[in-house]
This record gives structure tokens, sequence and C-alpha cells, in this order.
């Protein structure tokens, strides 16, 4: 969700006199919270935000996401055949979260297991997030390990003393998640093989 979530920033970014490419947005924006995005366009901006910019973002992305969110090549497959516990861990809002697995048919394998940011008091990549998410699972974080595709998603797993695959995307290279502390790989169906499952 994270290239088509930033070209729809970037493209609103205009409409406060603020230039940007989707690139250039994902490489501002990845992994943050909403918050996080208009804090950041308040600064850039030098100014409030009008009252209907966050809705419309908000109502601009889920209606993007309806036509063009795809999950990760593999990902259903490794979920399906898996027989350890899965859960999702996000900074996204709860209801766009649970939206965007209902979209992509991942929702079933989680269901319950949906943490969000909303339930810590700091996002990532504080690790508050990741620890409270081995917590309510029953596992130490040396029992865990996060599959990450966002610089700081992997800062967040490293914060919290978690290993951390960064899977490499459009978004993020392996330069960039090896240096955030990320052990990479480039296709969802060499992970299983790598978490010796």
């Amino acid at each position: 969700s994270e290239a088509i979530t930033n070209q729809v920033i970037a493209d609103m970014a205009s409409e406060l006199g603020i230039e940007m490419t989707g690139d250039e947005a994902s490489a501002t924006f990845g992994g943050k919270t909403l918050d996080g995005v208009v804090y950041k366009m308040k600064e850039l901006s030098g100014r409030e935000l009008p009252d209907d910019w966050l809705p419309r973002l908000v109502q601009m992305v889920s209606q993007s996401w309806e036509s063009k969110l795809m999950p990760v090549r593999g990902v259903r497959e490794i979920l399906a055949n898996m027989k350890i516990p899965a859960c999702v861990a996000s900074n996204g809002e709860p209801t766009h979260v649970r939206h965007a697995l209902k979209l992509t048919n991942l929702y079933d394998f989680f269901e319950d297991k949906i943490f969000t940011s909303s339930e810590v008091s700091v996002p990532k990549p504080a690790p508050d997030l990741f620890l409270y998410a081995a917590k309510k699972m029953g596992f130490s974080p040396s029992e865990c390990v996060v599959i990450e595709d966002s610089i700081t998603g992997v800062t967040a797993a490293i914060n919290a003393n978690i290993r951390v695959y960064g899977i490499i995307n459009n978004l993020f290279s392996k330069k960039d998640l090896e240096e955030a502390g990320a052990i990479t790989f480039n296709r969802m169906k060499d992970l299983p093989k790598l978490l010796g499952l």
C-alpha cells in the first residue's frame, strides 16, 4: 500500500504549494502515521492545512487502493503453509489496515492478530508497537522476527531488539535496508528458507 498511498500524498501536496514525486513522498513518509504526514506537510508548507485536506487524502487513498492494491507476490502461499503464529503490526490507521487486508484477501490469516500504532503511545520507529505485538502474541522479542519493507519499520524492529528481514522493493534499496539493520531478501518465496521453515 505504501507506493499507492505516497503517490496520492504527492499529488495532494501540490495543493499546499509543495512539489514532490511519488518516490520523494515515499522517501519522506514511508512507514509513517497520518499524524506524521500532517506534521511534515505543515512544516514543508509553513502553514496550517485546510480542514478538509486530511479527510480528502484518506478518501483518495481508499479509492486508489480499491483499484490498485495487490498483495506482495507469494505472501498468500507463505501464510497458507506457515505453521508458526503470525500477526500484523502497522503504523496505519486500524480501519485502513483491516480494509487493505480484506482487499488483498489476507484478512483471514490474521483477524484478531492485527495491531496498530493506535494501541501504543509512540508509533514506529519507536519499538513500542513491535514489543506490544510480541507480548500480545505471547512471545519475547528474542523469539520473534519482523518482516518489513520500510526504513521506519526496520528501525522500530532494531530498537525492539527483534531480528528483522527487509524485502527489497521500489521504495527502499538493499543498501538502505541493510544500513538500517535488516537482513535483506528479494522475493517473498525466499523467506521460508531464510527463516528455516
